[in-house]
């Protein structure tokens, strides 16, 4: 039998910040667009975001984590409702994207792309290769962040599927072209 080596915990470099964030730049994520929705306010009440913070948690029961940024505007709208929707994009949604990651206001991004509602009433883009409609079960707070844990009330996939649409090194691609974020 060998000696085991124990890991001791090392300390956090003060000035990585910075260095962290272009290593993650490095992790190709997936695109989606987080939709929520205040009660009571109809269409007008939809917010969206995108976002590449997304991951499944469990299959049984099925459930997915979302990290959002409190400083946005989706973020308080989710902590309110409660509800939210991912919206996996395809190489086909790359305009939907580039809307959603800013420069439109908040009451003209739904203007584009094809949108039903959840059964949270949670906006789910009907054109995506997958909407998981979702109501948040818990909620982290984490630095600057919210991870929002959700169970899922609902999944759409289509059919045929296609294409991701894949967030590297600051830019978006699909179909192998990269296309500058904002």
């Amino acid at each position: 039998m060998g000696a085991e080596t124990a890991i001791l915990p090392q300390p956090a470099r003060a000035d990585c910040s910075e260095q962290f964030r272009f290593g993650m730049r490095r992790l190709a994520g997936a695109c989606t667009i987080i939709t929520t929705h205040a009660s009571g306010k109809g269409r007008e009440g939809w917010a969206g975001m995108t976002a590449t913070a997304v991951a499944s948690v469990t299959a049984e029961p099925a459930r997915l984590l979302v990290c959002i940024n409190r400083s946005t505007f989706a973020h308080g709208i989710i902590a309110q409702s409660g509800v939210l929707g991912v919206n996996v994009l395809g190489s086909d949604a790359l305009s939907l994207a580039q809307r959603f990651a800013g420069g439109v206001p908040p009451g003209q991004k739904f203007d584009a792309g094809n949108w039903i509602m959840g059964a949270s009433g949670a906006p789910l883009l009907a054109s995506a290769l997958a909407s998981f409609d979702c109501r948040v079960a818990e909620c982290i707070a984490a630095s600057t962040h919210d991870i929002f844990i959700c169970d899922v009330l609902d999944v759409l996939i289509r059919q045929p599927g296609g294409d991701p649409l894949i967030y590297f090194d600051g830019a978006f691609m699909g179909d192998h072209a990269l296309a500058p974020s904002h």
